[in-house]
Parts: structure tokens; sequence; C-alpha cells
């Protein structure tokens, strides 16, 4: 194997941990937030009402989908909630 197949190979390896460890940190820390809040989806940042955590949120949501897609099909893993409904109170 040559030298430039073995770096291409380590860095798309590192990027691949690196997307997984992040799904897996953002994700699980969503699904203690929606655990406590009784919801059955989750969020991967805190929601807030700006276009910032839209943008956080939905590039995520499509960045991870097929990560997600798998956790589900283990059992494991919940489909992201969609977004709130502002200005709502009880």
């Amino acid at each position: 194997m040559s030298k430039r197949r073995h770096w291409l190979f380590l860095v798309l390896g590192l990027l691949f941990a690196v997307c997984v460890g992040s799904y897996f940190c953002l994700s699980r820390r969503g699904y203690a937030e929606a655990d406590q809040n009784h919801m059955e989806g989750f969020y991967y940042f805190f929601p807030e009402n700006s276009d910032g955590w839209r943008f956080k949120n939905y590039s995520c949501v499509c960045l991870f989908w097929p990560l997600n897609t798998v956790d589900r099909c283990l059992g494991l893993g919940r489909c992201p909630a969609y977004e709130p409904i502002w200005g709502l109170q009880k």
C-alpha cells in the first residue's frame, strides 16, 4: 500500500471517529434532556428561539441522519424532535 493511500485511510478513519463521537455525545445529552422534559424526540442543542440554534440543530440533524438511522435500527436511538412552537404558554 502506498504512503498516500495509507494517509488517506488514516484521515478518513479519524474523520469517521470524530463524526461518530460527536453524534454519540450530542445525541445522548439530548436524550437525557428529552427524558427530563418527557419528550419523545430530542434536540442536539438546548432549544432557543434564534436563527443560530435552528442552523446548528438542523445541520446536525442532516449530518447525523445516517448514524441516527443506524442507532434507531439497533433499538437504541430516537428521532430528532421538530422545532418547538414558540410563544405558547401553559
